[in-house]
């Protein structure tokens, strides 16, 4: 966490704190007391809201690196559900050791800044298009979004990317049924634009055409939604 003070106090945070979960498993429930920050290293974890209905949202996913705090602004109680997309390994750490070594290690403090504000960045540009758009862009912006997160280098034609979702996951993340997430990707790559091979990889072909589904510029999301190493 950039300097030597800095690493050993974050080794000593994590140390008795890392775990195994399978895909499916809950780590967090909505309205239930946030105890703890989660820490993923290896697979995703998935943020989501269930109506009256049992009908689900998925608000985000957390990948590898990035640290997600549960918490809403009324006395430390979680806004939403927290699960595991895929096998996890994880650091699950307590909020208030979470929060003093935040507070003892500036650099710390500003990265997990910077992912707030890209979680930020991200959710508005999803909004936008959750309330304005087609299937089409929706997904189109899903891809662009996942596969930047995947790959902060940038998006790439000719190469694939390894997103964790089936099309169920990926319509409850766009507000969409699998039967019309289905019919939508099949249009796209028969367009040329990509290929969607099962719930493992997305292949992008045709990245202009992609971007202009998605009403995005490539370079301009990355910026505002990939956080800076400082």
């Amino acid at each position: 966490m950039g300097c030597p003070n800095a690493n050993a106090a974050f080794a000593g945070l994590i140390g008795h704190s890392i775990r195994e979960m399978r895909a499916r498993c809950v780590l967090q429930l909505a309205g239930d007391k946030a105890r703890y920050v989660f820490l993923p290293f290896e697979g995703w974890l998935v943020v989501s809201k269930v109506d009256p209905d049992g009908a689900r949202q998925i608000v985000d996913f957390v990948l590898p690196g990035d640290a997600f705090d549960p918490a809403s602004a009324r006395a430390a109680i979680a806004a939403a559900d927290v699960a595991a997309l895929d096998h996890v390994r994880l650091a699950v750490i307590p909020r208030d050791g979470w929060h003093r070594y935040l507070a003892a290690h500036h650099a710390a403090w500003a990265l997990f800044s910077r992912q707030t504000a890209a979680g930020y960045s991200r959710m508005a540009e999803r909004m936008l298009r959750l309330g304005k758009s087609s299937a089409e862009t929706r997904i189109a912006y899903a891809m662009c979004e996942l596969c930047l997160r995947v790959n902060p280098f940038g998006l790439v034609a000719g190469r694939a990317f390894r997103l964790p979702l089936t099309q169920q996951v990926l319509g409850e993340y766009v507000g969409l049924s699998s039967v019309h997430v289905n019919r939508t990707i099949r249009a796209m790559a028969r367009a040329g634009v990509l290929d969607y091979r099962g719930q493992i990889e997305v292949m992008i072909h045709d990245l202009p055409a992609l971007a202009a589904m998605a009403q995005i510029d490539p370079e301009e999301l990355k910026i505002a939604i990939i956080p800076s190493p400082e």
